[in-house]
């Protein structure tokens, strides 16, 4: 049995996409949706995160996300520090 996928959102307002079948229930973030939709898949390694440029984590449009890597993504929010598009 299977449920339809639903639209939620975090309490810090990232949106997401819900899925639950087979005993399996499976999330995706709209802005990573979003970013392969623009860029393909090859553009964003499994491991990488992709970024808001500006910090409203529901303006989920093609130019305010960037896929960095993890580390880089941490620096940036731990550190201040500013985000260096990945190749």
């Amino acid at each position: 049995m299977s449920d339809a996928p639903s639209l939620q959102s975090t309490g810090e307002g990232y949106e997401y996409v819900r899925c639950r079948a087979d005993g399996a229930d499976d999330t995706v973030y709209i802005h990573r949706l979003l970013y392969v939709a623009e860029n393909g898949l090859d553009a964003l390694p499994a491991e990488y995160h992709v970024h808001h440029r500006t910090p409203i984590p529901w303006l989920n449009t093609p130019a305010n996300l960037v896929a960095v890597e993890p580390e880089e993504h941490s620096r940036h929010h731990l550190h201040d520090q500013p985000v260096r598009q990945s190749p």
